[in-house]
């Protein structure tokens, strides 16, 4: 089982987190656990506790998501900023679908090894 977490926050490139969550765990039904972040520490603790694999998908370069795992000692080991791959943060913008598929894309690279 994967562990899936999230920043999921309110500005577009945390909005697009959660949209490609919501792919992924409909991929893969029962294989991944997803965890906003802002649901609580203890919440990521315990759903990483029997992960094979933890991923951490944050909007920017805040890690909110990131910063909230640290809390409760959990490491990511595949870790994705929106940003970093050319996602613009824009407020309260509309999600671009073309950026779910960016984001999607690291996922699958960093699962699959490229």
């Amino acid at each position: 089982m994967r562990a899936l977490i999230t920043c999921s926050g309110l500005s577009n490139t945390g909005r697009l987190t959660t949209q490609a969550a919501m792919v992924l765990v409909s991929r893969s039904p029962g294989a991944i656990a997803w965890v906003q972040a802002h649901k609580g520490e203890r919440l990521i603790a315990d759903v990483s506790a029997d992960a094979d694999q933890i991923i951490v998908i944050d909007g920017c370069s805040d890690h909110c998501a990131t910063k909230k795992c640290g809390l409760e000692g959990v490491t990511a080991d595949i870790h994705i900023v929106a940003t970093e791959l050319g996602v613009k943060k824009d407020g309260m913008a509309d999600v671009q679908w073309d950026d779910v598929v960016k984001v999607l894309a690291a996922v699958d690279r960093k699962i699959n090894g490229g």
